[in-house]
């Protein structure tokens, strides 16, 4: 498994759904593999009703794509088997409003092969926490 963080976080990036820039996702560090760190900026086009109230749908959104992004992370280089990865479970717990940007920080738990396990915080731009999150991912392998 590579250790050159900097080039894991090029894979990430470079690997990017287009959904994550259209609604602003920026994948910002790798601490290590299987860690991320992901941001998203508050816009009035991603409120609720109360447009200073960030849509839980966002967040749900950045959860997932931080998630994705660490177990990305997880592909060593050179593996020809590597098709990507896809969400099978997604749980989002709401503990707060979100009326700022937001940090998400996912860590995969446990892996193996074929499965990924991994949970993400949320934090607003005063470190609190606003939104938690697990996910299960099936690593596609190619045959």
């Amino acid at each position: 498994m590579t250790t050159d963080l900097e080039a894991v976080l090029t894979r990430v990036r470079t690997g990017m759904p287009p959904y994550w820039s259209k609604i602003g996702m920026v994948p910002e560090r790798v601490n290590r593999v299987g860690h991320l760190v992901m941001s998203l900026a508050m816009r009035e086009d991603l409120g609720t009703r109360r447009h200073e109230v960030m849509h839980g749908g966002a967040l749900a959104s950045l959860i997932d794509a931080t998630a994705g992004g660490a177990v990305t992370s997880l592909q060593e280089d050179g593996d020809e088997s590597w098709g990507g990865q896809a969400t099978l479970d997604l749980n989002v717990t709401y503990l707060n409003a979100a009326t700022t940007d937001v940090t998400a920080e996912a860590t995969v738990l446990r892996h193996s092969r074929t499965l990924a396990f991994v949970s993400v915080e949320v934090r607003d731009t005063a470190g609190e926490l606003v939104a938690v999150g697990r996910a299960t991912y099936a690593i596609i392998r190619k045959r």
